[in-house]
């Protein structure tokens, strides 16, 4: 029997996504396959997402070209227009625009309160420990990386630094070590290395909470011990606070939120070093008349790790650490002053600025130069500058001397402390140091 299908039944009907190649088209899965997905847009639809992506990508520099105009400063954006586009100047635009993009000002902070606060997340300088520890990026990337005296890691430096436009950076901290203790030499005068331990070296555990047993040794770079070896082979000392093993639960070394170590372990190191000044140099007896005072005083910051992070102003992810100091006085009740004339003389970076320096917000007149002059019994000379270890005091000691100002006149040693990771990232300079004279050597 025959049945006759009304004219709109399902077999006579050809959808318009059939006669497109749609799913009822035979040759749809063949093209789909393939990867090709046919998408029907309006025009309406198109000129409206493509506004929207066009305001997305101009909206935040024309912001920060209204607010610059608005705020009277220079606009930083035109500066891109008015040299050649090399390289260089891209890269310092871009660095200059992430500094005062006022865009991120606003976002950044609220954005990484959140990450750190749910998710422990840092940034590319601070990383979330547990416990509440913070930690310096650099620090644990001089830990857990390469050795730093391999050749492959000294070319990729070098190499790294010339096509970011600075050709002359020396990675390898031997040569200068050598030259500076030669030229210190040639006036009788004896070089102290003190290479600070990084904060991930004493406390991984509140990094990583990883570990068996209660003691453990203390992590190291891969060349460290090479490193060790070749500078006592040239009869140089090495002063590493650094303890035979880590124990669980010990003291803390450092603080929970910045990068240098307690006012309590830093007077240790004072004393420890002090004995080895005395054991390397032949020091007069002290001034029986030099008379220091040992202050207290309690202090609070949240820490420069923190700082790092660049959290919003009032954030309560991490609160103030309060520790207590010791300031140095004399005999009057002044604050502790280095002395030019000492035959001590204490080149250092932050790890001697802190608790000396009041700018970084630890107090002053408790750091390493007036603990150690007060382990010592003797006044200390002290040229520091917080960052650039590796070159910074002894740039600023030869600028000294040869603008005429003897620095090392009277000097019998010399200790250049500095942050270890600045084995593995510093800037190790040529510095050319002046020729001694009969008038400078005893």
């Amino acid at each position: 029997m025959q049945v006759d299908l009304p004219k709109n039944s399902i077999s006579e009907r050809v959808s318009p996504a059939a006669q497109r190649g749609g799913p009822t088209d035979p040759s749809h899965d063949a093209r789909l396959r393939r990867g090709i997905i046919d998408t029907q847009v309006s025009r309406g639809v198109a000129f409206g997402m493509t506004a929207l992506f066009l305001l997305l990508i101009y909206i935040v520099p024309i912001g920060q070209v209204v607010l610059e105009k608005k705020s009277g400063d220079d606009v930083m954006e035109l500066d891109l227009f008015r040299h050649l586009p090399t390289k260089a100047r891209l890269r310092q635009f871009e660095d200059d625009l992430e500094q005062a993009s006022y865009a991120k000002e606003v976002v950044q902070p609220r954005v990484q309160s959140i990450l750190t606060s749910l998710g422990r997340v840092g940034n590319k300088l601070a990383v979330v420990g547990r416990s509440g520890f913070l930690y310096y990026r650099p620090g644990i990337a001089f830990l857990a990386g390469p050795g730093f005296l391999q050749r492959n890691v000294l070319r990729g430096r070098e190499r790294a630094a010339s096509e970011s436009g600075d050709p002359g950076l020396q990675p390898d901290p031997r040569p200068a070590i050598l030259a500076f203790s030669k030229a210190l030499a040639q006036r009788n005068i004896k070089l102290i290395l003190f290479p600070v331990p990084d904060k991930a070296m004493l406390q991984p555990l509140e990094l990583h909470g990883r570990g068996e047993g209660d003691r453990m040794p203390v992590p190291r770079n891969p060349d460290w011990h090479q490193f060790v070896q070749e500078i006592a082979a040239e009869g140089i000392p090495l002063f590493d606070p650094s303890p035979a093993e880590l124990v669980r639960g010990e003291r803390s070394r450092f603080l929970v939120q910045d990068t240098h170590w307690t006012p309590e372990w830093m007077q240790e190191v004072a004393t420890e070093l002090a004995l080895l000044v005395k054991r390397t140099a032949n020091l007069e007896s002290p001034d029986p008349k030099l008379v220091w005072r040992e202050a207290v005083q309690v202090v609070e910051r949240v820490g420069d790790v923190a700082d790092m992070l660049k959290l919003p102003d009032g954030q309560v992810v991490f609160l103030p650490q309060s520790v207590t100091i010791h300031p140095i006085q004399d005999e009057t009740g002044a604050p502790w002053q280095p002395d030019p004339d000492a035959d001590v003389l204490l080149l250092g970076d932050s790890f001697t600025n802190v608790f000396s320096l009041e700018p970084m917000g630890w107090g002053e007149a408790a750091g390493l130069a007036p603990q150690l002059a007060r382990a010592l019994g003797r006044n200390v000379d002290v040229i520091a500058q917080n960052d650039s270890g590796a070159f910074a005091t002894r740039q600023a000691l030869a600028r000294e001397l040869q603008g005429g100002e003897d620095r090392l006149a009277r000097k019998k040693v010399v200790i250049w402390e500095f942050a270890s990771r600045e084995l593995a990232v510093g800037d190790w300079k040529n510095i050319d140091w002046p020729a001694a004279n009969r008038d400078t050597v005893r």
